[in-house]
């Protein structure tokens, strides 16, 4: 049986996408990169956002006739959601990846929903430059407007010595690029007796070269270590590289997003990584048009993005999402959120010129760590900078290489390499 997986969502769904794939594999299945040739289909989905939920439907609508398993967050969140839209699409929740094999193979819809307090084994490194693993699942947060809590539980948090032993193994087949991915890995260990600053100390001591890209945090999660945190950045294999959301310049919004935290603590968070380290770059992330946000409270979001400059700015529109105290509340207009979000935008996207200009002319160190989609591969600078390099080619995937940066757009800079 050919199976063609299609994954929606963050970087832990990649993750688990790659552990579905070895299941596969190892239960004598064959995979196929073709949707048409194949005989089977695994819909790995996302539920996050209304707008994702809208792609993951029209793409289950589009299966038909089609033996098909639906897993990832929608289907623990909302299993009811995708019965109605795909009745004869069976159904299997994240927490059981074992049981996608037996429900492929069963030749009547199934649904297994049971849920687990444990975190699944990480999939082995196969190839390339890059490895993901998701050291930890769930969260402790309550956040108002957040689905993804009801479809990953409480948080479960994968033993360092099996963290370890994965990284080690990607880094001895040629990984490069270790990405450590979480809903919020800011909390691993707390279930365990362990920390975030713990497990990187760890992770750096792993024997070869390569690099690590940590995943997102929230400001809540890193306030009582976050000193330590900082330090163990310093090692050259961390990429000086930091997510952070921040979803409102507002503190009543915060409040009542109920995110733990204030715009003081997370600029605080931002200024400390920055004195130690100048250059790091930093994502963060916006929700505009919460409900009850006022124009004064977007404008307080507009001022925070303006004096704190990040990097990258992902600004999504409140979608409301099933089951969620945010969801029963009054919405604010689809026309508000548009021209708010519209707004944000241009100010992040001329931000974010500016500093990629600041680039240009300069070189720096960096690994080639993927194809460029318009031909070439893309470099990462040792803080995390994208570089499109056009006349480099696949062989060189995990080399060091010096870059000189000749432009740049909103999102990427384009160079040439000067040295291997």
């Amino acid at each position: 049986m050919l199976v063609y997986i299609k994954t929606f969502g963050c970087s832990s769904n990649r993750a688990e996408t790659a552990a579905i794939k070895e299941l596969m594999m190892a239960a004598g299945f064959k995979l196929t990169p073709s949707l048409r040739d194949s005989d089977a289909v695994i819909v790995n989905t996302c539920t996050v956002r209304g707008e994702t939920e809208r792609k993951v439907l029209k793409f289950l609508s589009a299966l038909a006739g089609k033996r098909v398993v639906v897993t990832g967050c929608m289907a623990a969140a909302q299993p009811a959601l995708i019965a109605r839209h795909a009745p004869n699409f069976s159904i299997v929740t994240p927490h059981n990846l074992p049981s996608i094999p037996l429900a492929l193979r069963m030749n009547s819809r199934t649904v297994t929903l049971s849920p687990s307090n444990s975190m699944p084994e990480p999939a082995p490194y196969a190839m390339g430059a890059k490895y993901t693993i998701a050291i930890s699942r769930g969260c402790l947060g309550n956040c108002s407007y957040c689905i993804v809590k009801l479809a990953r539980g409480k948080l479960v948090s994968l033993p360092e010595e099996r963290i370890l032993s994965h990284i080690s193994h990607a880094v001895n087949g040629g990984a490069w690029e270790i990405q450590i991915s979480a809903q919020d890995t800011g909390v691993y260990g707390n279930d365990i007796g362990t920390n975030l600053p713990n497990l990187l100390n760890k992770i750096i001591n792993v024997g070869g070269s390569f690099r690590v890209r940590l995943g997102m945090f929230n400001p809540s999660s890193v306030q009582a270590y976050i000193e330590r945190l900082i330090a163990s950045f310093e090692p050259s294999k961390v990429y000086k590289f930091i997510h952070i959301p921040v979803q409102s310049g507002s503190d009543r919004v915060l409040e009542s997003m109920e995110r733990r935290y204030t715009t003081s603590s997370f600029k605080e968070i931002v200024a400390s990584f920055r004195s130690k380290y100048p250059k790091i770059t930093l994502f963060t992330d916006i929700i505009v048009g919460y409900p009850s946000e006022a124009d004064e409270d977007f404008e307080k979001t507009y001022e925070i993005i303006k004096s704190v400059r990040p990097d990258k700015t992902h600004i999504a529109r409140f979608s409301p999402r099933p089951h969620t105290p945010a969801s029963f509340m009054k919405q604010t207009p689809e026309a508000i959120k548009k021209r708010r979000s519209e707004a944000l935008a241009l100010l992040a996207c001329k931000i974010q010129l500016e500093k990629n200009m600041e680039c240009v002319g300069k070189t720096f160190e960096a690994t080639i760590v993927d194809r460029y989609l318009h031909g070439g591969m893309i470099a990462r600078t040792d803080e995390y900078k994208t570089v499109a390099i056009s006349d480099c080619k696949p062989s060189m995937l995990g080399r060091r290489v010096l870059v000189n940066v000749l432009s740049c757009t909103p999102f990427y800079m384009k160079g040439e390499i000067i040295h291997h």
